[in-house]
């Protein structure tokens, strides 16, 4: 996960409205991001429930268990940040969670951190860098964001390499306590403005589905069918 850091001056409020929290559910190539719900806790867990997962971040506890998976889903989203549940897409099943990523604001008026972790099953398979360009999208095409930042420790160089294919630019090293381990290790900052994501976007279209309008045009589309037919 990405951490906040007190180091990073606020932005300005842009003067755009305030978006409600992420509720579509977005689909790319290999995965559907969705909202995660109570249900949700025991699959999180015991993705998360790993040494080498919480080695790689900051703010991941360990172990970690089903209560810690609760606090997380029982924390609220600000109306512009994300909470996603990674799922890879099933031929005949349900999708099948596989990761987390957040888009945290905590509060700030400035920009929001990105964060993503996957179970370590699902490592080297491109799904982060997958889905970190599905949020930065969203981030900048319906939130109305201007800058995104992210955090990674330095010994964490595949998370490096993913947000670096997003376009995010080094700008700061500092400390940070690491959670799992209690111990101060060093992390890199970095950034991306709306900018220079418009210059260099060349991934997949962004896909939204919004269930409740779908479901919405399906009924009306089933009402149409079972109209009684005027005879003439």
């Amino acid at each position: 996960m990405s951490e906040l850091s007190e180091t990073e001056e606020p932005d300005s409020p842009c003067g755009w409205p305030l978006m409600a929290a992420v509720r579509p559910a977005i689909e790319t190539r290999r995965l559907i991001l969705r909202s995660p719900n109570d249900e949700d806790a025991a699959a999180i867990s015991r993705l998360a429930n790993s040494a080498a997962v919480a080695r790689n971040l900051v703010g991941m506890p360990y172990p970690y268990r089903i209560e810690h998976a609760r606090a997380w889903l029982a924390e609220p989203v600000d109306p512009r940040g994300q909470r996603h549940l990674i799922c890879r897409k099933g031929f005949d099943a349900a999708p099948t969670p596989i990761g987390v990523l957040t888009l945290d604001m905590r509060g700030r008026v400035g920009p929001g951190w990105i964060g993503c972790w996957l179970g370590e099953r699902h490592w080297g398979q491109g799904y982060a860098t997958e889905a970190c360009h599905a949020a930065i999208d969203y981030a900048f095409l319906h939130q109305r964001h201007e800058r995104l930042l992210f955090a990674c420790r330095v010994t964490n160089q595949t998370g490096r390499r993913v947000i670096e294919k997003c376009g995010f630019q080094m700008v700061a090293q500092e400390l940070a306590s690491a959670v799992g381990s209690g111990i101060a290790v060093a992390i890199d900052r970095f950034r991306i403005d709306r900018s220079t994501w418009e210059s260099i976007r060349a991934w997949e279209p962004l896909r939204v589905h919004n269930r409740e309008a779908e479901q919405a045009e399906w009924e009306e589309q089933q009402a149409e069918f079972q109209a009684p037919v005027e005879r003439i």
